[in-house]
């Protein structure tokens, strides 16, 4: 008797009694009866079946095959590989032979997403704080080879304050609307603008991401928690309050960033990303928006002749709490941080440890 092999692609949800299989390779779903799912346990237990329907049915379906899959050498966990296998090679549409076929879908596409589209900017109620209008001179000023040359990551920072002038330009660069709030090249073709123009390019031009600014040491600012209102380049206070100690802690302890004039954690808006973009495929993207507007803001506070760092490592739900965002709809996931410093990126603490 022939050997049956599992899909190794495969991963498995109960619920209501029931059991969703994914196969995330093949991109297919299917929800089995329990009498399925236990079949499926004693193949790959066994390697055959006595149910010669449900096993056709299995073959038919590619979750077994009389053929073992190579599995190939994977340096993270299964979550992990099957996020990896389960994002790739979809939406595609082998019927979209020509340029106006193409053309038509996307249109007919944006057209049906039209309605019911979640709001472009956060409106959060609390205490507005008003930024110094930003002088741009100054980054123009700046010559852009010089400014990739110069960034460098720091780990070593003097506890020397920036000004609300350079907080504001910095921000506003970073994450402002530097084009202003029309998207003129969509209102001169007639079109609806959806979307938002800033320095860093962004999935359907929706800017997914969120700045929380962490004040310590900026002149002219009250210590606390802010939120960035790109729309009206203003502030929102969340918390009044040094919380350097509390982010440094919740950053996994990476105390070579102490000294920092402020640091921003940037969230992701994921509903936004959903109205849009239904593949789990997009939640790669929008990591790779985060890394766009995270380069932006470093050449920035480089150009600004600031000392910076970075980091995604942090406990989620602990900064999530600090920040005040629910963790779902909107979530962190990146951490960045500006101020004066000696620009070493080994710090002292490295170099002759205490231990």
């Amino acid at each position: 008797m022939s050997s049956f092999y599992l899909n190794p692609y495969l991963f498995f949800l109960i619920e209501n009694g029931e059991v969703l299989v994914w196969d995330c390779k093949n991109h297919s779903q299917y929800l089995f009866e329990i009498k399925y799912f236990m079949e499926l346990v004693n193949i790959s237990a066994k390697g055959s079946s006595e149910n010669v329907d449900i096993l056709n049915e299995f073959i038919e379906a590619k979750l077994v095959s009389p053929e073992q899959e190579v599995k190939y050498d994977w340096g993270w966990d299964e979550l992990s590989r099957l996020f990896h296998i389960g994002t790739k090679d979809v939406y595609f549409s082998p019927k979209l032979n020509s340029i106006n076929e193409f053309s038509k879908d996307y249109i007919e596409e944006c057209e049906n997403l039209e309605t019911d589209y979640p709001p472009l900017f956060l409106e959060k109620s609390g205490k507005i704080i008003d930024l110094p209008h930003p002088n741009i001179n100054f980054l123009e000023q700046q010559t852009f080879f010089s400014v990739l040359k110069n960034r460098k990551t720091c780990r070593s920072f003097s506890g020397k304050p920036i000004t609300i002038h350079e907080l504001s330009l910095l921000l506003f660069a970073s994450f402002g609307l530097i084009h202003g709030k029309e998207w003129k090249e969509f209102s001169d073709a007639g079109l609806k603008t959806v979307g938002i123009r800033k320095a860093s390019p962004a999935s359907g031009g929706l800017h997914a991401e969120e700045a929380y600014i962490l004040a310590y040491r900026v002149d002219g600012l009250e210590q606390g928690i802010y939120h960035y209102k790109p729309q009206d380049h203003k502030l929102l206070l969340i918390t009044p309050g040094d919380f350097e100690k509390q982010a440094i802690e919740a950053n996994y302890n990476q105390h070579f960033s102490s000294g920092l004039a402020f640091g921003v954690y940037l969230t992701c808006r994921f509903d936004k990303l959903w109205w849009k973009y239904k593949h789990s495929r997009s939640l790669k993207i929008a990591l790779l928006d985060l890394g766009h507007v995270s380069q932006t803001f470093l050449l920035a506070a480089t150009a600004l002749n600031l000392n910076t760092w970075i980091t995604g490592a942090f406990q989620d739900s602990i900064v999530n709490n600090i920040i005040q965002v629910d963790g779902i709809k909107e979530n962190v996931l990146l951490f960045l941080g500006a101020g004066f410093g000696t620009g070493q990126a080994i710090p002292d603490c490295f170099l002759t440890p205490s231990y």
